[in-house]
């Protein structure tokens, strides 16, 4: 059950991340900087992904490392 509750968060965690990352990247496309408004959620979003992978590579290391 706990893994099962890991893998939900870090879905959630990849999906609101990604939501907050693309919208502002669309606006940086169309007016070639990221509105104020947008701030907020693209730091969010990327703070998120990073956190997930850098968690995803810990797991890694850890598994296939000798304990």
């Amino acid at each position: 059950m706990k893994k099962a509750a890991i893998v939900v968060a870090v879905l959630v965690a990849v999906f609101v991340g990604v939501g907050g990352v693309l919208p502002a990247l669309a606006k940086v496309r169309d007016l070639g900087a990221i509105p104020r408004a947008f701030v907020g959620s693209y730091t969010l979003g990327v703070f998120l992904l990073n956190t997930v992978g850098v968690s995803e590579v810990f797991y890694a290391v850890r598994k296939r490392l000798p304990v």
